[in-house]
């Protein structure tokens, strides 16, 4: 007659299968697996880290390949990463966000003083417009 529960052989697969999925866990989620990340936004969130922590001293920001910005959510010091954008353009288009509501477009940018359309066809491809804030 059998006794229940696991045998010997059974309870180590089982223990060794636990062991190994707590040990990929950290893995998984570092490379991205979850909360809906992207491993270009991991990337992007440990250079901020790093650069807001003072471990790589005054290294500036820059786009990662395949990367945009997102207008209506970039902070002016993101937006001074796009080429030709300074720091009173950046915030002369994060002033003209507040004042006005979010941009519904890219070419939304003409409206701000100091973008025309030589600017703007400079930083078209690497700026977008992603869900509006509440």
């Amino acid at each position: 007659m059998r006794r229940p529960g696991l045998s010997g052989r059974r309870a180590l697969a089982l223990m060794g299968a636990l062991t190994l999925l707590f040990l990929l866990l950290p893995l998984a989620s570092a490379l991205g697996f979850f909360a809906g990340s992207s491993p270009v936004h991991a990337e992007r969130s440990a250079a901020r880290e790093a650069l807001f922590s003072g471990e790589e001293g005054e290294a500036a920001l820059e786009l990662l390949p395949g990367e945009k910005l997102d207008l209506n959510r970039a902070t002016a010091e993101e937006l001074e990463i796009l080429p030709g954008i300074g720091p009173v353009l950046a915030e002369a288009i994060v002033s003209y966000r507040q004042t006005h509501g979010p941009f519904a477009s890219v070419e939304d940018l003409l409206s701000v003083p100091g973008i025309g359309e030589g600017r703007l066809a400079a930083i078209r491809d690497l700026v977008e417009i992603g869900e509006t804030l509440p």
